[in-house]
């Protein structure tokens, strides 16, 4: 019986992961917002290099069924990272090695 309930439990928990993950869009305005942040604010000639040159990173989006992860590089340097789950996120910047 106990294990009938924390199966129940457990899918319960996947489908309310799988009904609330973030959607790209959702992602990608977060991981504006948290770069934004980073930097300090609204930034002109930031915005200015990124009109003339092209955008300069390069952004992934990835499904993992329950959650999502969302990750922008600058060259071969990784950015920021973010994972969306229930609704919420998590955004951190890898350590350097």
């Amino acid at each position: 019986m106990r294990t009938l309930i924390i199966l129940l439990l457990a899918a319960a928990l996947a489908v309310g992961g799988y009904l609330t993950k973030p959607s790209e869009e959702a992602q990608r305005a977060n991981a504006d917002k948290v770069l934004a942040e980073r930097r300090g604010g609204f930034d002109v000639g930031d915005l200015i290099g990124d009109v003339l040159g092209g955008g300069r990173d390069e952004r992934k989006f990835e499904d993992l069924m329950v959650a999502t992860r969302y990750t922008v590089r600058s060259g071969d340097e990784v950015v920021l990272e973010c994972l969306g789950l229930y609704a919420q996120y998590l955004c951190s910047q890898p350590a350097a090695k």
